[in-house]
């Protein structure tokens, strides 16, 4: 399938892929709210999320002959990408998803891109355009139409959760540049996920043992046990394939999938918990789409 996914070039097999990303990626925000609902602690399901995706993607690696490197260079790729792009962005969304509704937090998506963007103009990768600053300004005015008015949210107090979870976005935003910038060009999906799930999994076994947030897996299989095995799932091939996509499109244009998750995460959040986006939402979302059409309106796929 990756050897399939290397040959064709043409734009429909990576934006199908960014769909696909997208679709499954989307599921989570609600599968995260079953989860802790259901009385996993926080960090313990980070860690088992990270620690399930890293066995899969080995057996992966093991089938396919593609172990993960352990060279120096790729070692720190594993820690910067498992730190800010895994453990910390999956942290802050499961710590908030029982607060806000998972629609809202669903909607912090649609920041990716816009924050791509930013930092990757920071970093040289790209360079400043007026439309683009245009799209910025609207994704803060759609963020500001979110947080402000009372009537947005069920209850004004949800408003700084979910300014929280709004730090999730900006975590992936840093990870799909430095992938861009940092990835080694001869590496492969599977080995580079399971290396970055293994470093994140570590990175969360100090965090479980000063908070004493210790949890296993019991005989009795709950709904929060149904909900971590799907993001353990989901999560080993999502990363799979956001590593393939922004060596194929970019970091910018990867971050699209902010378009897709959004509303595929309003849909599961109907779907599973009947919530009923408030007009203020459905406005937010209007200007947000439009400040991403500006800010990718004059994107390329990159071979970056």
């Amino acid at each position: 399938m990756m050897k399939m996914m290397k040959v064709n070039k043409s734009h429909l097999v990576p934006f199908a892929m960014l769909l696909f990303a997208a679709a499954i990626i989307s599921m989570t925000f609600s599968l995260n709210r079953i989860a802790i609902t259901e009385g996993i602690p926080v960090f313990a399901f980070v860690f088992w999320q990270c620690l399930g995706a890293a066995l899969l993607t080995f057996v992966a690696a093991v089938a396919t002959r593609q172990l993960p490197s352990l060279q120096r260079k790729d070692f720190r790729l594993y820690l910067l990408l498992g730190t800010i792009g895994t453990a910390v962005p999956i942290t802050l969304i499961v710590f908030v998803a029982p607060k806000v509704p998972a629609g809202a937090i669903a909607l912090g998506l649609t920041l990716s891109p816009i924050l791509t963007y930013v930092i990757a103009v920071l970093f040289r990768i790209d360079r400043v355009r007026l439309l683009r600053i245009a799209g910025i300004l609207f994704g803060l005015a759609g963020i500001l139409l979110v947080l402000l008015p009372g009537q947005s949210l069920p209850e004004p107090g949800m408003a700084p959760w979910l300014l929280m979870a709004f730090g999730a976005p900006l975590c992936y935003s840093l990870s799909n540049v430095c992938i861009a910038i940092l990835r080694p060009p001869e590496s492969r999906p599977i080995p580079l996920t399971c290396g970055v799930f293994a470093c994140a999994s570590i990175t969360m076994l100090p965090v479980m043992a000063v908070t004493e947030n210790w949890w296993i897996f019991d005989a009795t299989m709950t709904d929060g046990d149904w909900a971590l095995i799907g993001n353990i799932v989901i999560s080993a091939i999502f990363w799979v394939f956001a590593f393939e996509i922004i060596r194929m499109l970019g970091p910018v244009l990867f971050s699209t999938i902010g378009y897709f998750g959004t509303l595929m995460g309003l849909g599961w959040a109907a779907l599973y918990f009947g919530e009923v986006p408030s007009s203020w939402i459905w406005a937010a979302i209007a200007i947000l789409f439009l400040g991403l059409f500006l800010v990718n309106r004059t994107s390329k796929p990159s071979s970056i």
